[in-house]
């Protein structure tokens, strides 16, 4: 009743606002009609067209009024790193997480299933049941209340009679949503990033049981998200170089094949720059294999620094590195003149034991050569081999 009396309260304020301000427009308007009649029945007239009546007026302000703001979970920045870390969000329907809300509306008997995963600003749904959109702001989402509370399914048995939710645009519009339960999507390290959830558009309950069977659901719905990123990262895992963290072989010949694919198609330049490491030999001999190592995984660190992160930096193997990058230099001169740049910046800066020196070897690639990757990649390396004999010619 106090809230009631409180919005009429506030509402009254509101109409008599405008009322003086009305009052104070038509003395202005009289004003004019002093000095000049025509001018003043045209404002006279303007405003009587103007004037709403308290329905519309009502109508106009409810029309701006906002959801409540809804807290945000204390570890908020782990949890959204946990969500970004799967990969997921607007990613393509799959029929795994479908049989998982298709169930939870079979077994709940609600016309509405989802598995929404809460973002910044959005909750997005990977999976929907009798819903057409693929998303809403977060401040509608029921499922911003359920996340806080992980160790909890929330029960709504009829929005409109809870204060949180009764100017929610989901329930005072389409789908005029009533009854929701969601069961929170829990990280194996405890972080709640959505909810598998079932809505009604009549006000509802569910048993134990089935509470319990939408719990379950949402285990399975983690499983199987745990599931998809780790066959992702075992085969990330079998792209990248154990040592640097760069590309291996195989994973530069896969991305390198489909860079040049879309050169050719796009008719642009491309630059495939074959790199040895000078010395690795004698660091290991003098030094040890693990500043060996060391002197690999700078090497890879300045390579993966000094392009681009659209461009395929990967290490072939032992001391030879490969990187693949369209034409933003000019040529080839451009390309090595910036890159022993670097080098020497890293020696001057970095306190090491050793001294990082490259050779290279630079091929440009033409669409109009109509060359394979294995034709511009041998190309480099024997460029690379004649840079190496010539440093060796001039140390005798």
């Amino acid at each position: 009743m106090n809230n009631r009396a409180n919005q009429r309260h506030e509402e009254d304020h509101v109409i008599q606002y405008f009322c003086i301000f009305n009052r104070v427009l038509i003395f202005v308007a009289e004003m004019f009609m002093s000095s000049s009649l025509a001018a003043g029945r045209v404002i006279l007239r303007l405003l009587q067209n103007f004037q709403p009546s308290r329905l519309s007026w009502l109508r106009l302000r409810h029309s701006f009024v906002k959801t409540q703001a809804v807290p945000l979970p204390d570890n908020e920045a782990e949890r959204l790193k946990a969500l970004a870390d799967y990969n997921i969000l607007d990613t393509l329907p799959e029929q795994a997480f479908d049989d998982i809300t298709a169930l939870a509306a079979y077994i709940c008997k609600t016309p509405i299933a989802l598995i929404s995963l809460v973002d910044a600003d959005r909750q997005w749904f990977k999976s929907k049941v009798g819903l057409q959109g693929s998303e809403t702001p977060r401040d509608w989402a029921f499922c911003s209340h359920a996340i806080l509370e992980p160790e909890d399914i929330l029960v709504i048995p009829n929005a409109i009679k809870d204060d949180r939710f009764n100017n929610n645009p989901l329930v005072k519009g389409n789908p005029k949503i009533r009854f929701y339960a969601g069961a929170p999507l829990i990280t194996p390290d405890g972080l709640p990033i959505g909810t598998l959830c079932v809505l009604d558009t009549i006000s509802h309950h569910l048993s134990y049981q089935q509470l319990d069977a939408l719990r379950r659901l949402s285990r399975q719905a983690i499983a199987q998200m745990e599931l998809i990123q780790e066959v992702r990262n075992r085969k990330q895992a079998s792209l990248t170089d154990e040592l640097t963290g760069l590309h291996n072989r195989r994973g530069f010949f896969l991305m390198a094949e489909q860079e040049l694919k879309i050169a050719h198609r796009m008719k642009a330049l491309c630059w495939v720059i074959f790199i040895d490491l000078d010395g690795l030999k004698q660091v290991n001999d003098t030094l040890g294999h693990d500043m060996g190592d060391a002197l690999i995984i700078d090497a890879g660190r300045l390579l993966k620094q000094s392009f681009r992160s659209s461009d395929i930096v990967a290490r072939l193997g032992g001391d030879e590195f490969i990187v693949f990058i369209s034409s933003y230099f000019k040529d080839a001169d451009s390309i090595q003149e910036y890159l022993q740049a670097n080098i020497a910046n890293f020696n001057q800066q970095q306190n090491r034991n050793y001294e990082l020196s490259m050779s290279m070897g630079i091929e440009c690639y033409s669409p109009e050569s109509d060359m394979s990757l294995e034709e511009v990649i041998a190309r480099s390396d024997k460029l690379m081999y004649a840079q190496k004999r010539l440093k060796r010619q001039s140390l005798t």
